[in-house]
């Protein structure tokens, strides 16, 4: 019993030495390691597992190590998704199994460590996934500008089809808007008859001293026969010419 004792007492003295900062003492055989992963790129710190840490909450057992230690581990920040939580707890167990009959602690956190490290490298192929996606599409659009759209009987026949609908409905528009116009214009006659004064509009550019002239008062048979008269004259000049021959 004593053996064990001392043994659990020189592991707590090289662990407070290795994780100045990350141990507390709970009591003579009952303590807490904070681990947390790697930055790996920082430059671009990915907060949302940085910032997560877990903690191995140890208590040994009366003959630890012959035996496994009770052991928990905690979300201390952030979180963690639930897969790695699980494949987390399941490398410690298996590691520990197979350190019973030595000092097994910090086998135990670093399997905690290397496994956070392991989700950090995930989430960082997994955003370079994203981005390297994100390119390919806006690289195939930039193409597609230059390319233009393969022609084939369908899009085509689809276009058109498209496009005759359009038309008839322009044509239908403009037919509405001429009859409306139409409607609301009336025809010469009908101004005059539904506004007299513009049988007078002409009126007042006339001078004071214009004479009116009526048509009515010129006999058409009278111009007629003056006109008849000049014809006459005209073939008697012609026909003189043809005596003198």
């Amino acid at each position: 019993m004593t053996d064990y004792v001392e043994e659990q007492q020189n592991e707590i003295e090289a662990l407070e030495s290795i994780y100045p900062d990350e141990f507390q003492a709970i009591s003579e055989k009952e303590f807490k390691i904070s681990v947390y992963p790697d930055e790996q790129d920082e430059e671009n710190p990915r907060k949302c597992f940085t910032e997560s840490g877990l903690s191995l909450h140890v208590k040994y057992t009366p003959t630890y190590p012959e035996e496994l230690p009770e052991y928990e581990i905690e979300t201390i920040e952030g979180q963690i998704p639930q897969k790695y939580y699980t494949k987390i707890l399941e490398s410690v167990k298996e590691a520990a199994e197979e350190s019973i009959g030595m000092a097994m602690v910090f086998t135990m956190v670093s399997i905690m460590k290397e496994e956070l490290d392991n989700i950090m490298l995930d989430v960082q192929k997994a955003e370079e996934a994203i981005l390297d996606e994100r390119r390919r599409k806006l690289e195939e659009a930039e193409q597609a500008k230059f390319t233009g759209t393969k022609v084939t009987v369908e899009n085509f026949m689809e276009w058109k089809r498209k496009f005759d609908e359009e038309m008839l409905k322009k044509d239908a528009v403009l037919r509405a808007q001429k009859e409306r116009e139409l409607k609301g214009k009336l025809t010469g006659r009908q101004l005059f008859e539904q506004d007299k004064t513009l049988a007078l509009s002409d009126a007042k550019y006339m001078e004071d001293d214009d004479v009116s002239v009526d048509p009515s008062q010129f006999d058409k048979e009278e111009r007629g026969g003056a006109l008849d008269k000049e014809d006459e004259d005209d073939n008697a000049v012609w026909k003189q010419f043809g005596k003198d021959e």
